[in-house]
């Protein structure tokens, strides 16, 4: 099983490779919110400046209690992280665990938490339909799975990164195997914002002690580098996964954004209206240039595979001439050669990217 720990996003190493500043860098290879930051939230920042002089609240009351009010969750069944990688982590150190089941493909640090905590890691793999341009998950496979085994952490992205595959099972016969076999489920919704609460498996932490569903602030709310995470499950299964993490693992000026931020209608309304047509519209000009295989996106990112008869990495050295960073998912398990992803940014933006793309494959020699 490939366990490459390589990211999107680094564009201050490509900053100083290319001796150029972070502005003028245009990155498709982080999925980030492209309306940007939430007004409320820089706001609340800006007031509450000065106020970094004083550690953060080791409790997060003010963040926790309102996304205990926008998730309609008891506080006792939230806690927060840097990031949702930092969660991830500490729920690998759960206690009577010894395997951990990722998806392929799948976010890599799954497999490298598990790793960092001496667990063994197993895959299953999505389905992909080449006719319909999607990958599934196939429940009936995670099931036999579940019943083999017992005391794991089945890890399921909703939506999955980096296909954008949603979970839309709502089989309680999972939740039943996965109790009965002492295993964990946890749902990864770092970017569940964008398609909104309607797909969300928040609601079965109440139902069921062993599920833990993690989510990113810094990827709808356009802040991750301020880094902040929350994870929601039962009582009992928090406080332990809590002791594993730092205390002011939250920074200040991360909290008092957050907490106006998940409050911003107009911001989040606006996000999710803006981005319904901008990654229909740029899924539609890419798969014009037909040179793509695209899988369909539910959210801000387009999973994709260049034609064979192009390299990707050539692709991806000219992009990177013109300071264009995109997502090379070669070393994503059952992926490979010329997978790549891209994410979906602000409109004049996409335009530079098609247009610098029309340049190359216009220009192309064998």
């Amino acid at each position: 099983m490939k366990t490459v720990n390589v990211h999107g996003g680094n564009v201050h190493k490509a900053s100083r490779n290319m001796g150029t500043s972070l502005e003028h860098i245009l990155d498709f290879s982080a999925n980030i919110n492209p309306l940007g930051m939430s007004p409320a939230g820089t706001e609340s920042m800006k007031k509450h400046f000065e106020e970094i002089i004083h550690y953060p609240d080791p409790e997060l009351h003010g963040l926790i209690s309102t996304l205990s009010r926008v998730w309609n969750m008891p506080e006792s069944y939230i806690a927060l992280g840097n990031g949702a990688a930092e969660l991830i982590y500490g729920i690998c150190r759960l206690s009577n665990v010894d395997t951990v089941y990722v998806p392929a493909p799948g976010f890599s640090e799954y497999a490298h938490a598990a790793n960092s905590c001496g667990l063994h890691v197993k895959e299953y793999s999505l389905t992909y339909d080449a006719q319909q341009h999607t990958f599934m998950y196939n429940l009936d496979l995670l099931m036999d799975k579940m019943k083999e085994c017992t005391q794991t952490i089945l890890f399921i992205g909703n939506p999955n990164n980096p296909c954008g595959t949603l979970w839309t099972h709502r089989s309680e016969e999972l939740f039943h195997i996965c109790k009965e076999n002492h295993h964990y489920i946890v749902f990864d919704e770092s970017f569940i914002d964008f398609v909104g609460d309607n797909f969300s498996m928040r609601e079965y932490v109440k139902r069921y002690e062993h599920c833990v569903v993690v989510h990113s602030l810094t990827k709808f709310y356009a802040v991750p580098g301020l880094r902040v995470g929350a994870m929601m499950g039962h009582p009992t299964v928090i406080e332990q996964i809590k002791s594993s993490i730092p205390t002011w693992s939250v920074n200040h000026l991360a909290q008092v954004y957050g907490e106006a931020a998940v409050l911003d209608r107009a911001y989040i309304e606006s996000t999710r209206e803006f981005l319904g047509r901008e990654k229909e519209w740029l899924y539609t000009q890419l798969s014009a240039l037909n040179v793509f295989e695209l899988v369909k996106p539910s959210v801000n990112y387009i999973l994709g595979r260049l034609d064979s008869k192009y390299s990707f990495g050539d692709l991806q050295d000219y992009l990177y001439s013109k300071s264009i960073l995109v997502r090379d998912c070669s070393t994503y398990s059952t992926l490979g050669p010329n997978w790549f992803r891209i994410a979906v940014k602000d409109h004049d933006t996409n335009v530079t990217l098609l247009t610098v793309l029309k340049e190359y494959f216009q220009n192309y020699r064998r």
